[in-house]
């Protein structure tokens, strides 16, 4: 189909005695009858033009260092490109602008058969690059998909995951989830290598080539830059979207993709809790590691059994703030996040200092708890992210 561009180009060049060209819509040369043409501009004085016959298409006209007549075709919104006369040898007459109705006409037939050839394989390179990260091919299989890919099994790699999900929790898949989905991919594809990007309704994956010079703070700190920058990007544009991005662990050689896939879907899983733990509730990019030890409990899927790892002490307290409708289990909470300090507690939830101190008291009455004693506010401490884990998968069954 390609070749059939490059034969009705050369035909009209032929017929015309004139260079014929088509641009990208960024201006770069796409196909040409002649070789090393210039990028394309659009002047300022360019203008419409009406050849002197009935023409169902629209042209423009422009000099510059020689006079080119532009038609825009737009291939279903999809694609769009300029096919571009350029008058270097002769002026164009009524017969050249009628052999150029059914010239268009087959141009642009050609180039939607190409564009939905391209698209089909595009679809059939995602689910090749999905299931490879699933791992649900063979071993047969993801050698092939490998080889497509051009990765081996010496490369270092991990899975990056781009989670576009709706702020304050509002809907799974929304609408506008699904078009940002879908802008935030191109941004990517600009700025990453297109091949190792792939897609599924809100998230984009990406399977990075790790450079070994690269340290892991490095990593870390390019993808914190990444995100930040299309976050502000989301903001200017009002959506009440937020990307969460995490990266997983790091493997070695691409059999071992589906581990670290499974690693990045399990800290997107798991993002409050992580949050919780870093003491970070606006924090964007994420890793299980993050985790650290709660990654046991975070595989236990049995309510009864990850209670019993909570201390008696927190089970009454939250036993009386449910009775009280209270905020005992929040404050608790906050004053061991920012490192007993009661000062930082009131500041954080708004409330008197005097007000802190006797919430702290009634805690103390309640369950017994000791804040002098450094064991037991540890094992309290995670208690309350075992309780979040809790909370977590009640929701989900929700």
């Amino acid at each position: 189909m390609v070749v059939a561009i490059d034969n009705i180009l050369a035909l009209l060049n032929k017929m015309l005695d004139n260079p014929v060209t088509l641009y990208h819509n960024n201006y770069m040369c796409y196909k040409s009858t002649e070789l090393n043409m210039p990028d394309f501009v659009m002047t300022e004085d360019v203008e419409e033009f009406k050849p002197n016959i009935i023409t169902g298409y629209q042209y423009y006209r422009q000099k510059r260092e020689n006079v080119e007549l532009i038609h825009k075709i737009d291939l279903n919104g999809k694609m769009e490109l300029f096919f571009v006369i350029t008058e270097r040898n002769r002026e164009l007459t009524g017969l050249d602008f009628i052999c150029l109705e059914g010239a268009i006409k087959f141009i642009q037939f050609v180039l939607m058969r190409i564009l939905v050839k391209e698209e089909l394989d595009e679809t059939h390179r995602k689910e090749l690059k999905y299931r490879l990260l699933n791992g649900s091919l063979t071993r047969e299989e993801e050698d092939e998909v490998a080889n497509i890919l051009d990765l081996n099994e010496m490369d270092t790699l991990r899975v990056i995951d781009f989670r576009i999900l709706p702020k304050h929790k509002k809907g799974k898949f929304t609408n506008e989830q699904i078009q940002e989905t879908e802008v935030i991919e191109r941004e990517l594809l600009c700025r990453l290598p297109r091949k190792y990007i792939t897609s599924n309704i809100n998230q984009i994956i990406y399977i990075d080539k790790i450079d070994e010079k690269e340290s892991e703070l490095q990593c870390r700190l390019k993808i914190e830059k990444l995100q930040k920058s299309i976050q502000i990007n989301l903001d200017k544009r009002n959506t009440e979207i937020e990307l969460i991005v995490s990266i997983g662990k790091t493997i070695k050689g691409y059999h071992s993709l589906s581990q670290s896939f499974y690693d990045s879907k399990m800290a997107i899983e798991h993002i409050d809790l992580i949050r919780k733990i870093m003491g970070d509730e606006k924090k964007s990019v994420i890793e299980c590691s993050m985790l650290g030890f709660f990654r046991v409990f975070a595989n236990i899927k049995d309510k009864d059994e990850l209670l019993s790892y909570i201390p008696e002490s927190l089970h009454k307290l939250y036993e009386y703030d449910k009775q009280k409708n209270g905020d005992l289990i929040n404050t608790l909470e906050c004053y061991l996040n920012n490192k007993q300090s009661v000062k930082q507690t009131s500041k954080q939830i708004f409330v008197h200092y005097r007000t802190v101190v006797y919430r702290l008291q009634k805690i103390a009455d309640v369950s017994g708890m000791d804040y002098d004693n450094a064991t037991e506010m540890l094992t309290v401490r995670n208690g309350l992210i075992i309780y979040r884990l809790i909370e977590e998968m009640q929701n989900h069954v929700v």
